[in-house]
C-alpha cells in the first residue's frame, strides 16, 4: 500500500537534484514548503507517495544523496496531520 512522504534537505538545491535523480528513475515527486514543524535550514522538501521507500533510499545511495529526514505523513481527519520520521 502506497504512504505518503516528505523528505527534508539542507538546500532547495540538493531538493531539485534528488527530483531530478528520482525521476531519471521513473519515480514522481513534487517540490513544496515544509510544513513549519519540519524546517531546519531549508523550507523545501521532496513529496511523493511509494510503497518502497527502501527503493528511494536506494536512489539516493547510489547518487550520494543525503536527505536532512524521511518523514511518513499520517492522516488524521480532516486538515489533521503528523509526521513519524522514517529510519
Amino acid at each position: 500500500m502506497e504512504k505518503e512522504y516528505v523528505i527534508s534537505f539542507s538546500s532547495f538545491y540538493k531538493a531539485a537534484y534528488a527530483q531530478d535523480m528520482l525521476e531519471e528513475e521513473g519515480i514522481k515527486s513534487t517540490l513544496k514548503k515544509l510544513p513549519t514543524e519540519l524546517v531546519r535550514s531549508c523550507s523545501t522538501g521532496l513529496y511523493l507517495r511509494t510503497d518502497d521507500i527502501a527503493g528511494i533510499r536506494a536512489v539516493f545511495e547510489r547518487r550520494q544523496i543525503v536527505p536532512g529526514g524521511v518523514y511518513e505523513i499520517r492522516r488524521r481527519g480532516k486538515g489533521n496531520r503528523t509526521f513519524a520520521r522514517v529510519k
